[in-house]
């Protein structure tokens, strides 16, 4: 590499979106010569992609929601309308960030894109994520906005009985925003997204990355309406039973309602399909077969990151290139050892854990 074009690696790590008279502009130089330059950079792999995206280990995109959780647990029966005694945890959350962080811990580069506020919460949360391990360079900080708090209480069996989500700041995730950063986002092995960002914004990311593999977490029954028309546009998708209704409008009662929503997703569009069931385990299909895999019974610590942590599970099944069935029994594993711990993100995640207990499923 020419001294020149280390001087010229240095300003778009700066500026990515440089253009190229920008380019020549600071460097005293003609747009001309500054084209040739980048055309070497290129054929010598330095650059990757539009915008002078430069070439760097591979990663994985989350966008969706990032919060702080506010989680109430009772030690004994919850009483309705009354005082419970208890405890109260405040941890970081989300349900982008959750599977960013478990992604990081099953060893993949992250990139996390979200919006959190400038208050204290907001510091926390970008403070910490990055601490994890998560790239938090791509997030919207906003001025005199609130950080999206989410609100649980959970019942002695540690399952939620009640929740608040205040995710107002998402309606600040905009198109424009996502425009911004359209070269990262293109040029990410796939793309993680939860249905927390709006519709409009759901809509121009499947629409203008077609050639990226989409995994959606539906997050929930209400949340999942955004995405009910374009679902076959997702390559991957990990609805719970509720929300494969809502999407589906199959009522799931029975093993064969499951596979028949299976079913109904796999003709839409979508390559890969996991419908949980709950205690009752895990439907899954693609366009080969439909199958069913059931869990073992289990003490739940904390039920609120096994989703979380089962997606993160499947994104690495898919890099690492696991058949449809090894995933699923990597992603059910992964979900276990989440509900084994008090946190929403188990501290002790990793491949090999997962993997240990993966060998336990039939």
């Amino acid at each position: 590499m020419t001294e020149r074009e280390k001087e010229i690696l240095d300003i778009i790590r700066r500026n990515p979106m440089i253009s190229q008279q920008e380019l020549a502009d600071t460097l005293g130089i003609t747009r001309s010569s500054a084209a040739v330059h980048i055309t070497n950079l290129v054929k010598k792999g330095f650059i990757a992609g539009k915008g002078y995206v430069l070439k760097e280990a591979d990663y994985v995109a989350v966008v969706g929601g990032a919060n702080i959780d506010i989680q109430g647990f009772v030690s004994k029966p919850l009483i309705l309308k009354d005082s419970n005694p208890g405890n109260v945890r405040i941890s970081l959350g989300g349900v982008g960030r959750n599977i960013a962080e478990n992604l990081v811990k099953l060893g993949i580069q992250t990139k996390l894109f979200s919006a959190v506020g400038d208050d204290v919460y907001g510091k926390k949360l970008m403070e910490e994520s990055r601490s994890s391990g998560i790239d938090m360079d791509h997030c919207l900080m906003l001025k005199n906005a609130s950080t999206s708090t989410y609100l649980s209480i959970l019942d002695h069996d540690g399952d939620m009985a009640a929740a608040v989500s205040h995710m107002d700041i998402f309606d600040n995730f905009s198109v424009d925003f996502l425009k911004n950063h359209g070269p990262i986002l293109n040029n990410a092995q796939l793309i993680v997204l939860d249905t927390n960002i709006p519709q409009a914004s759901i809509e121009f990311l499947i629409t203008h990355f077609k050639d990226c593999f989409f995994f959606l977490d539906t997050v929930s029954t209400s949340k999942a309406l955004k995405v009910k028309e374009i679902i076959g546009a997702f390559h991957t998708i990990k609805p719970n039973k509720y929300e494969a209704e809502v999407l589906s409008g199959i009522s799931i009662v029975s093993t064969l309602d499951a596979e028949k929503a299976c079913d109904y997703f796999l003709n839409q569009g979508v390559q890969q399909v996991f419908i949980s069931m709950g205690k009752d385990g895990i439907c899954y299909g693609d366009h080969q077969h439909t199958r069913f895999l059931s869990v073992p019974e289990i003490h739940v610590v904390n039920a609120t990151g096994a989703g979380d942590a089962f997606m993160a599970g499947l994104v690495f099944g898919f890099l690492q290139k696991y058949t449809l069935d090894q995933s699923a029994r990597f992603a059910t594993a992964a979900s276990i050892f989440a509900l084994s711990h008090k946190d929403t993100i188990h501290p002790m995640m990793s491949a090999k854990n997962v993997q240990n207990i993966m060998k336990e499923l039939i």
